[in-house]
């Protein structure tokens, strides 16, 4: 009797050991762990971003996938960055699915992001060279990632802090002497002398770090900055643009791990390029000084003294943009034109110039808004992890809509993540519909949408703050 008493004890103790193994260190708190895979392709592929059609030449630096893996009571989220110029559905909701099935994570717990490089692999459009094998590739990288990341799961704390990078991002609207406007995608400058920027960029760098109680294990870094990745978009070369050396000076200089996620850079650009105030031309200085502004920041960092995931969502539906229909004309004539020649070739190009269009990708929303329905649907989400929290916007936020969000926010640091969960394209504030920028032309949404949904992350943060 005594030794089935004593068989019954034990199994109760392994029982109970096993349980808490399980729930991990949830039991002990917010946890973290890091996961990233080399997501650049030994083959040719085509290239994003950039006006003329372009096939890789071998790679300037590595393009990766990054998860950061976060877990308390029982909850497992993953926020994902990607070396990609946008984060499609169409493209990223397979991946979220293999993720999930891997790991046992929901997918709506799996959270991806692009850094929007210009330089990266295409990957949304069918038929680019090798994106079917480059597609399946990726998924199975992605999968890696995301469970090393949840393997590398260990007790944290969160710090947060931010610094001004003075200098090193602009609004790519500028203010004409006859009181017009121009502007890097936007038209030409032939019509007046620039005299000043249109808006106040956000130059703020924000960094949340992730400090790590387990001495075999790494502090993980956030780095969140507003400015489109686009400083090598002339080149045949695979590259992440200026994240890249970013993320090399803070790992080299710290014992940190590294994940970039751009801010509302819709309208925003990494230097003038026109009023002669650029930092520099080069990406890897001009990411290297972003990453040395980081490192100094990072002796300044506040710790938040409470922790606890949470997390919403929420389905916006509004208006198709139809602005753009009184020029259907004129593209449904370029239309004809590339059918002839090709949508990216000089021709083609020229042709969109000469009918008045500042760019193909003008030409292509005209005719594609023209036949959408009257309603179009994304969906916004929030996140918080104590103190700190999260928005995940599926399309390119302005500079100044991000910084309402952020001053509006009821937590002491709200990270704009733009790019994220979708491809929802430009959505420009007021300002960019009363100057008739070229963001105004192409946009799915109405004018007013811009306002309207920065108003409802803030009420989103709001209602995720008093959960």
């Amino acid at each position: 009797m005594k030794k089935f008493i004593c068989f019954l004890l034990t199994v109760v103790l392994a029982l109970g050991l096993c349980a808490c193994g399980e729930s991990g260190g949830a039991a002990k708190g917010l946890q973290a762990g890091f996961g990233r895979a080399n997501i650049t392709p030994e083959y040719e592929v085509q290239l994003s971003g950039g006006a003329a059609t372009r096939n890789s030449e071998g790679y300037q630096d590595y393009l990766y996938i990054t998860f950061i893996a976060l877990q308390e009571n029982g909850k497992t989220f993953l926020v994902g960055t990607m070396d990609f110029i946008t984060a499609d559905d169409l493209f990223c909701d397979p991946a979220k699915a293999a993720i999930s099935d891997a790991t046992g994570i929901p997918k709506d717990n799996i959270l991806l992001a692009a850094t929007h490089s210009h330089s990266s692999a295409a990957i949304r459009s069918d038929g680019t060279t090798n994106v079917d094998q480059y597609r399946k590739d990726f998924f199975d990288l992605a999968v890696q990632a995301a469970k090393d990341a949840v393997a590398d799961l260990a007790p944290t704390e969160v710090w947060y802090g931010s610094a001004e990078a003075e200098g090193m991002a602009w609004v790519r609207h500028y203010k004409l002497d006859n009181g017009t406007f121009a502007g890097s995608n936007f038209g030409n400058f032939s019509s007046g002398n620039i005299v000043g920027h249109a808006a106040e960029a956000d130059t703020e760098l924000q960094l949340i770090k992730f400090a790590r109680a387990a001495e075999d294990k790494k502090d993980i870094v956030m780095m969140n900055f507003p400015a489109h990745a686009t400083m090598n978009q002339s080149n045949t070369v695979l590259s992440a643009d200026f994240p890249a050396p970013a993320r090399d000076y803070i790992e080299a200089n710290t014992d940190s791990l590294v994940a970039y996620f751009i801010a509302a850079a819709g309208d925003q650009v990494p230097s003038s390029r026109v009023l002669s105030e650029t930092f520099s031309s080069d990406y890897l200085v001009y990411g290297e000084e972003l990453g040395r502004i980081a490192v100094e920041t990072m002796d300044s960092l506040t710790k938040i003294e409470n922790s606890g995931i949470r997390f919403s969502e929420k389905t916006y539906t509004g208006n198709y943009n139809k602005a753009g229909i009184e020029r259907l004309p004129e593209a449904n004539q370029v239309k004809l034109i590339w059918d002839q020649v090709g949508r990216g070739t000089t021709e083609g190009k020229n042709a969109a110039k000469e009918y008045g269009f500042a760019s193909v990708y003008e030409v292509s929303a005209i005719i594609n808004n023209s036949k959408a329905p009257e309603t179009n649907s994304m969906q916004l989400r929030t996140l918080a992890v104590g103190d700190v929290s999260f928005i995940f916007a599926p399309y390119e936020m302005f500079g100044a809509q991000g910084m309402y969000v952020k001053e509006n926010s009821p937590y002491p640091m709200t990270f704009v993540i733009t790019c994220a969960q979708g491809a929802e394209g430009y959505l420009p504030n007021e300002l960019g519909w009363e100057i008739g920028s070229y963001e105004s032309h192409v946009t799915k949404y109405e004018r007013g949408t811009a306002e309207k949904i920065a108003s409802e992350y803030v009420s989103m943060l709001e209602d995720l703050k008093a959960q």
